[in-house]
C-alpha cells in the first residue's frame, strides 16, 4: 500500500534568493575566519547555525476563520553579546492577541503589550549575525527598539506580524 507523500511547495524565486542569502552570509563567515576573527570551533557553530536556519520555515499561526485566532505563544531574547543586553537581555512575546515587549532592569523591568492592529510599521537592521528591530505603533507610544535578535529571529517576528495583519 502506497503512502501519502506530504510535499513543501516554495516558489522557486523564494528558493533562489534563501539560497543566495545563505551563500552571501556564509562567504562573509569565511572571510572573518580567514581574517582570524573566528577561531576554528567559532567557525563551525556559525556555520551550522546558518545552515539550520536557512532551511527553517518561519512558523506562521493556523488559519483559522474565527475572529480570534490562536496559536503557541512564542518568546524571543536578544543576545547577550548585544549591547545593553549582557545581565537583562530584551524579550519580545508573541502571542495570538498581540505582542509583549520586555526590557529588564537591575531592580525590575518595564513592560509594553502592543495589538497586532497597532503596528504601524516593522523595521531590520540586519548585521553580520545580528538585527536591530524597531517597531513603531499608530497607537502615539514611544517605538520599541529591540536590539541583538538573530537575523533569523528578526525574520520569523517580521513574518509572524505580517501574516496576522493579513487576516486582519
Amino acid at each position: 500500500m502506497r503512502r501519502p507523500i506530504s510535499l513543501r511547495v516554495r516558489s522557486y524565486p523564494l528558493a533562489l534568493r534563501r539560497k543566495d542569502h545563505l551563500n552571501d552570509e556564509l562567504r562573509k563567515l569565511a572571510e572573518l575566519h580567514q581574517q582570524g576573527h573566528l577561531n576554528d570551533q567559532e567557525f563551525a557553530d556559525a556555520k551550522r547555525r546558518l545552515i539550520i536556519e536557512s532551511t527553517a520555515e518561519p512558523p506562521t499561526p493556523p488559519k483559522n476563520s474565527a475572529a480570534a485566532v490562536r496559536f503557541a505563544e512564542k518568546r524571543y531574547r536578544s543576545s547577550r553579546w548585544s549591547s545593553g543586553n549582557f545581565f537583562f537581555p530584551d524579550a519580545l512575546t508573541l502571542a495570538s492577541d498581540g505582542m509583549v515587549f520586555r526590557k529588564g532592569a537591575l531592580f525590575g523591568s518595564s513592560e509594553e503589550r502592543i495589538n497586532y492592529r497597532d503596528v504601524a510599521s516593522f523595521q531590520i537592521e540586519n548585521g553580520i549575525w545580528l538585527s536591530n528591530v524597531c517597531i513603531e505603533t499608530s497607537g502615539g507610544s514611544q517605538p520599541i527598539f529591540v536590539n541583538g535578535l538573530w537575523k533569523s529571529d528578526a525574520k520569523e517576528i517580521q513574518d509572524t506580524i505580517r501574516a496576522i495583519q493579513r487576516r486582519g
